[in-house]
């Protein structure tokens, strides 16, 4: 990607100037500049033809072509301004531009806007759309049906976007698009040196490049940075672009957009390629949530095809105002636990052929806004399971301390009972509900009655993508645990949950692992102690009787625990008991 200095024309008629350039994009694609200046005193009105070769075309967003024609502005000059004309061209990037002409100059009193016609050499005309123009110094040729109903929603927003070494030509598309549509653009970089012929790029589009805080600054504190220039400008608001920079969905964007505090996650339209079964659905297991689940539904929405709803036996008006929010509603007859709506979901996502499952609770603790970068993360890495984890990235999620206390037992202990004993290869937050599962991870889930009906179940998930070779992967996001509808779990409440789910890892996760192996660990270091005192009592005749006893007890206890878990062991591989848990959690 590298500008162009050929072909660089002026032409002179009366007063006013014309200088063409281009700028290669692709192989195939560069983006035609057309500058316009006037040295008279007052405003005058320039018309100037463009002509298109039959081996190149103008294409535009919508997939319209022009080619083997005429392209005509009429365009206003101020004197003093430059007035620039960018649009897509599609060829040969080595073939010189063709030269363009002023065909004629008026003198006018105001500001008129720029119009465009099409004339091909078969005879055929068009009127190609014109967007809005970008302060005094550009307007851009846009698709017929550019998205106006967009620009009003995004009026006075930015788009952010971050510059890294492997997303040069999406963030080049994503400015382009971005101003099309009428936006402003801020970008920043991570990792890109500060020579780099993408930069620039972006400053000849007029796009403002912000320095970031360090060269290899988190996705986090570079989304601050650009906030905050949004901010310092006055802006209205700011779409954050995800690393990728895919399309965008502006239509969707726009609605996400109405209803953020001020800024959004930008939604690419790769989620609208399957017409037949739903790219993204949103699940929110709900229990008495009636004060919370319509504006956690109607937040949601704007990221997804679907919004489903298992209401879990509430005894108020939950499923009444998840449906008037627009949800996708599945009743319990009665309350079968928080794993037993995720069952549920699961078989429903399945059932609708979903691409993509994510989990968020019903008390607004999740922000929905993170959804586009789960999603991403789920498709460039492929991953069949991505967090929303508290424990990645910086953290902002502020943890009360008893919870964060059991949350660090769990944690430890759930990735030990999967052998996960490096921590290169931890699931930093095992107890996250903010989770994206992939139509693979979908099917495999909704056909396994192994998982339990409690809040065990976001380990039983885990403990299942273990057996079933599921990838995992976590991306940062931010908890509130100050919502105004949050559960009214108490802290004590909440460590014997905490304490029932270790229980619960113990029994049906690793019981050789989790108890054996610390078992054999108290065996070998009671007798190592008691062989020691015995030797010092033959050697000077002094026994240290209760040190020994204690050692001899230590030994004893490690035995034990070694027997239990052997027996554990054995029983948990039992039919019989097998079929007794999967009766008890189906």
């Amino acid at each position: 990607m590298t500008q162009l200095d050929t072909n660089e024309q002026r032409a002179e008629e009366s007063v006013v100037s014309v200088e063409k350039s281009a700028i290669k994009l692709s192989s195939e694609t560069q983006l035609v500049q057309i500058k316009l200046r006037t040295t008279a005193e007052n405003p005058v009105r320039a018309t100037l033809t463009d002509p298109i070769p039959d081996t190149h075309a103008v294409k535009l967003d919508d997939g319209t072509a022009y080619t083997d024609g005429v392209l005509t502005f009429d365009q206003t000059v101020q004197p003093g301004e430059v007035r620039r004309i960018d649009y897509p061209l599609v060829g040969p990037t080595a073939t010189s531009l063709s030269a363009s002409t002023i065909e004629s100059v008026t003198r006018v009193d105001s500001e008129s806007p720029l119009s465009i016609a099409w004339t091909g050499n078969d005879g055929s005309t068009a009127m190609p759309a014109v967007a809005a123009e970008n302060g005094e110094t550009a307007s851009l040729l846009a698709a017929p049906e550019t998205a106006v109903n967009t620009a009003d929603a995004m009026q006075g927003a930015a788009i952010g976007v971050i510059l890294t070494t492997d997303n040069e030509d999406a963030v080049v598309r994503t400015v382009l698009r971005a101003r099309r549509n009428g936006l402003q653009v801020f970008a920043t970089t991570q990792g890109v040196e500060a020579d780099a012929e993408a930069l620039d790029l972006l400053e000849t589009l007029g796009t403002p490049v912000l320095s970031p805080p360090s060269k290899w600054a988190s996705q986090l504190e570079l989304h601050r940075l650009l906030s905050r220039a949004a901010r310092e400008r006055g802006l209205s608001g700011i779409v954050l672009q995800t690393r990728d920079c895919p399309r965008i969905d502006y239509d969707r964007t726009a609605t996400a957009f109405a209803v953020s505090d001020y800024e959004v996650i930008a939604i690419p339209e790769l989620w609208n390629q399957s017409p037949e079964n739903p790219s993204v659905v949103v699940g929110i297991p709900a229990y008495n949530a009636a004060e919370s689940i319509a504006t956690v539904v109607e937040s949601a929405f704007p990221f997804a095809e679907d919004v489903l709803v298992v209401d879990d036996g509430s005894h108020d008006a939950t499923a009444d105002c998840a449906r008037e929010a627009g949800a996708t509603v599945v009743t319990h007859e009665r309350n079968r636990g928080y794993g037993g709506a995720l069952k549920t979901l699961f078989r429903e996502a399945d059932d609708l052929g979903a691409a993509h499952l994510v989990i968020i609770d019903a008390d607004g603790q999740h922000d929905p806004g993170d959804i586009p970068a789960l999603i991403e993360t789920q498709c460039r890495d492929d991953a069949d399971i991505v967090i929303g984890s508290r424990y990645v990235g910086e953290r902002r999620t502020k943890i009360p301390v008893a919870r964060s206390l059991g949350l660090a037992v769990i944690n430890n202990l759930t990735n030990a009972s999967m052998g996960k004993l490096r921590p290169s290869g931890f699931i930093r937050d095992t107890q996250s509900g903010y989770r994206a599962y992939s139509r693979a991870a979908i099917r495999s889930l909704a056909t396994d009655s192994s998982i339990g009906n409690n809040m065990g179940a976001s380990t039983d998930i885990l403990y299942h993508a273990h057996r079933a070779r599921l990838s995992v992967a976590e991306v940062p996001t931010t908890i509130s645990y100050d919502v105004e509808n949050a559960s009214s779990q108490g802290s004590l409440s909440h460590g014997l949950d905490l304490i029932r789910n270790i229980f619960w890892t113990v029994e049906y996760g690793r019981p050789l692992l989790i108890l054996g192996l610390p078992g054999a660990i108290m065996t070998l270091l009671g007798v190592a102690i008691s062989v020691l005192l015995v030797v010092q009592y033959v050697e000077t005749d002094t026994l240290a009787a209760i040190p020994l006893a204690t050692s001899i007890l230590f030994a004893l206890g490690g035995l034990l625990v070694c027997v239990t878990s052997l027996m554990m062991h054995v029983l948990n591989g039992h039919p019989t008991l097998k079929g007794l848990r999967d009766e008890d959690n189906s």
